[in-house]
């Protein structure tokens, strides 16, 4: 597996994540209030998983190999793909912020946090397919087999990194516990 492959395998996981998240839009857009235990989880998964764990690999080891071997002709979509991530984390922290007093029935506060998750979710989206389908592609190119090897190992130690060998076990059973809450 290349880690191309890996970060491509690490897409279906927040897929599956945004598809929840929809999920509770929905409901929230009808009226329903999830419960905040699901918001509660909701971003402890985009912050440590989809942030700290995955983009981390994109930002600080995909990404700066590519602009040093290319020398600056990837900088522009590197640059716009750093600019998602942090619109995704600007996202989250209003998202945070809204739960942390939206459930007592004030219509702004709910229009806010749907205003962001609806945000969230369009932008991580369209993002995962720009990599997919774009970028990935294009930065293979660019990839030797010891770049290759370079960066799967830096990609398990930063699994080590997060505390534990089981990590993105952990994320998994965090998304299905909320698709139970959802």
């Amino acid at each position: 597996m290349k880690s191309i492959d890996i970060l491509v395998k690490e897409h279906q996981l927040i897929g599956r994540y945004l598809d929840v998240l929809v999920q509770s839009k929905e409901k929230l857009e009808k009226g329903d209030q999830p419960q905040v235990v699901f918001f509660q989880h909701a971003i402890e998964f985009s912050k440590k998983y989809t942030d700290q764990f995955h983009h981390f690999k994109e930002e600080y080891l995909m990404f700066g190999l590519l602009a040093q071997k290319e020398q600056g002709l990837l900088d522009g979509q590197i640059g716009e793909l750093r600019y998602q991530h942090e619109r995704c984390r600007h996202c989250i922290r209003e998202i945070e912020k809204s739960i942390q007093n939206h459930f007592d029935s004030d219509e702004m506060k709910t229009s806010h946090l749907l205003e962001n998750l609806s945000g969230y979710i369009s932008l991580l989206n369209r993002h995962i397919f720009r990599e997919d389908h774009v970028f990935f592609p294009l930065a293979g190119k660019s990839l030797t087999c010891e770049d290759d090897e370079y960066l799967i190992n830096q990609f398990k130690n930063q699994e080590i990194n997060m505390g534990r060998h089981n990590f993105s076990s952990e994320m998994k059973s965090l998304v299905k516990q909320m698709t139970m809450l959802v």
